[in-house]
Protein backbone atom coordinates (compact mmCIF):
# COMPACT_ATOMS: atom_id res chain seq x y z
CA UNK A 1 0.00 0.00 0.00
CA UNK A 2 1.30 3.30 -0.90
CA UNK A 3 2.25 5.98 1.56
CA UNK A 4 0.23 8.90 1.64
CA UNK A 5 3.13 12.00 1.82
CA UNK A 6 0.44 15.52 2.56
CA UNK A 7 3.48 17.46 3.28
CA UNK A 8 4.61 17.75 -0.63
CA UNK A 9 5.27 21.12 -1.49
CA UNK A 10 2.55 22.33 -3.87
CA UNK A 11 4.33 23.29 -6.76
CA UNK A 12 1.67 25.30 -8.65
CA UNK A 13 1.08 27.23 -5.20
CA UNK A 14 4.86 27.90 -4.90
CA UNK A 15 5.19 29.04 -8.50
CA UNK A 16 2.06 31.34 -7.93
CA UNK A 17 4.18 32.99 -4.27
CA UNK A 18 7.29 32.68 -6.05
CA UNK A 19 7.58 33.16 -10.10
CA UNK A 20 11.02 32.38 -10.13
CA UNK A 21 10.57 28.90 -9.16
CA UNK A 22 12.23 26.24 -11.28
CA UNK A 23 9.70 23.76 -12.21
CA UNK A 24 7.91 22.81 -14.99
CA UNK A 25 4.28 23.90 -16.60
CA UNK A 26 1.92 22.30 -14.58
CA UNK A 27 0.00 21.72 -18.36
CA UNK A 28 3.31 19.73 -19.09
CA UNK A 29 2.94 17.19 -16.24
CA UNK A 30 -0.03 15.84 -18.15
CA UNK A 31 2.53 14.08 -21.05
CA UNK A 32 4.06 11.91 -17.89
CA UNK A 33 3.32 8.02 -18.55
CA UNK A 34 3.79 5.26 -16.42
CA UNK A 35 8.14 4.51 -16.18
CA UNK A 36 8.98 8.24 -15.97
CA UNK A 37 11.07 9.44 -13.09
CA UNK A 38 9.67 12.64 -11.53
CA UNK A 39 11.58 14.89 -8.97
CA UNK A 40 9.07 15.60 -5.93
CA UNK A 41 10.49 17.91 -2.75
CA UNK A 42 9.09 16.89 0.42
CA UNK A 43 11.13 18.89 3.77
CA UNK A 44 13.08 20.81 1.67
CA UNK A 45 14.52 17.86 0.08
CA UNK A 46 14.14 17.02 -3.66
CA UNK A 47 13.94 13.70 -4.89
CA UNK A 48 12.87 11.18 -7.81
CA UNK A 49 10.25 8.57 -8.07
CA UNK A 50 9.29 6.60 -10.96
CA UNK A 51 5.72 6.49 -11.19
CA UNK A 52 4.12 3.27 -11.47
CA UNK A 53 0.25 4.12 -11.37
CA UNK A 54 -1.61 7.04 -13.14
CA UNK A 55 -5.46 7.24 -12.44
CA UNK A 56 -5.99 11.33 -13.49
CA UNK A 57 -4.14 13.64 -11.66
CA UNK A 58 -2.87 11.17 -8.81
CA UNK A 59 -0.34 8.75 -9.70
CA UNK A 60 2.19 6.67 -7.00
CA UNK A 61 5.47 6.14 -7.18
CA UNK A 62 8.30 4.32 -6.31
CA UNK A 63 11.01 6.44 -4.31
CA UNK A 64 14.71 6.31 -5.56
CA UNK A 65 16.42 8.31 -3.56
CA UNK A 66 18.54 6.36 -0.99
CA UNK A 67 19.58 8.84 1.89
CA UNK A 68 17.37 11.77 3.35
CA UNK A 69 19.29 14.37 5.28
CA UNK A 70 15.71 15.23 6.98
CA UNK A 71 13.76 12.58 8.56
CA UNK A 72 11.01 12.11 6.09
CA UNK A 73 7.90 9.59 6.50
CA UNK A 74 8.97 7.28 3.48
CA UNK A 75 12.48 5.40 2.28
CA UNK A 76 14.00 4.00 -0.55
CA UNK A 77 11.71 1.98 -2.75
CA UNK A 78 8.73 2.79 -0.47
CA UNK A 79 5.55 3.96 -2.86
CA UNK A 80 3.80 6.95 -1.74
CA UNK A 81 1.31 8.80 -3.14
CA UNK A 82 1.30 12.68 -5.17
CA UNK A 83 -0.56 14.25 -7.51
CA UNK A 84 0.96 16.14 -10.92
CA UNK A 85 1.12 19.59 -9.07
CA UNK A 86 3.57 18.25 -7.30
CA UNK A 87 5.98 17.64 -10.12
CA UNK A 88 8.76 19.93 -9.89
CA UNK A 89 10.55 18.10 -13.05
CA UNK A 90 10.40 15.18 -15.38
CA UNK A 91 12.84 12.81 -16.44
CA UNK A 92 12.93 10.81 -18.95
CA UNK A 93 15.92 7.82 -20.20
CA UNK A 94 18.10 9.23 -17.07
CA UNK A 95 17.92 12.30 -17.33
CA UNK A 96 16.31 13.60 -21.07
CA UNK A 97 13.68 16.10 -20.30
CA UNK A 98 10.80 17.23 -21.68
Amino acid sequence: MAIDVPTLLNVVAMKEMNPDFKAIDYCETAKIELDYEVLLRNHGEDFRVKVEEINGDQMVGKVLRDHFDFNQPFQFLDEINFERKNVIDVYINYGIMF
